[in-house]
Order: C-alpha cells, then structure tokens, then sequence
C-alpha cells in the first residue's frame, strides 16, 4: 500500500506528492462548495475535501497532457483518507506494467499548450 500521511497532515493545509514507479501522485487539501439541504433554495456550504491527482512520469502535473491525467475527490475526513490511499494503490496495481515502462525525461519532451490556447490567454490580459 502507498503511504498517505495522517489526517491531521491535511488539515494543517499540507499538500503531499510522491511517485510509485513512474506513477506520480499528489494530495491536496482543499474546500468545495456544495448544496445546503437545510439552507434554502440555492443555498451553498463549504465542504472540507482531499484531492488526488495522478499522472504518469517523467513530467510534473503542469507538464503533463490533461488526457493523461486522473483526478479524484475525497471527503477531509479519516475515511476519506483511507479511501485515497486505497485509490492512489488500486490505480497502481491496475496496471503496473504501464507504471514501470514510463519513459526517462530524457527520451521526451514535456506537454505544452496548443498554440491558439496560449494567444487566447494572453489577449485576455
């Protein structure tokens, strides 16, 4: 099993980010806003979350093509933990022929935005 750090880790607004064999992960504390059933019509509320994101190497997050990405959302609570942790292992043990033939980040270039992405962006600032 992959080692997730202890709740409390989380709630002092830690992130925590590691690599399994050419799988690499990242934990982030987080809120979400989320429907109020006892607040009325449209009425929202913040909800404590944990984020777990993965993605293969050699590459960081930013670097990496979106299509290659994987994010899921857990409950900031200790099940929530236990669950990311499960998911973070089950992912790797899904498929760890795939983890392990990831290629050197010297045998590849990073992702970069497309070209029209990029003019977009700039002409907003």
């Amino acid at each position: 099993m992959i080692f997730v750090p202890l709740l409390h880790y989380f709630k002092c607004k830690n992130q925590y980010s590691g690599n399994e064999d050419g799988m690499r992960y990242l934990l982030s504390p987080g809120k979400r806003s989320v429907p109020d059933p006892d607040g009325g019509e449209g009425a929202q509320k913040e909800e404590a979350v944990l984020t777990v994101d993965i993605w293969p190497d050699p590459w960081a997050l930013d670097r990496t093509d979106p299509a290659l990405r994987r994010q899921k959302v857990f409950p900031l609570t200790e099940e929530g933990r236990a669950e990311a942790a499960e998911y973070l292992s089950s992912t790797y043990s899904a498929d760890t022929a795939y983890w392990k033939q990831r290629p050197s980040i010297l045998d590849s270039e990073p992702w970069s935005p497309p070209k029209d992405e990029e003019a977009e962006s700039e002409g907003d600032k």
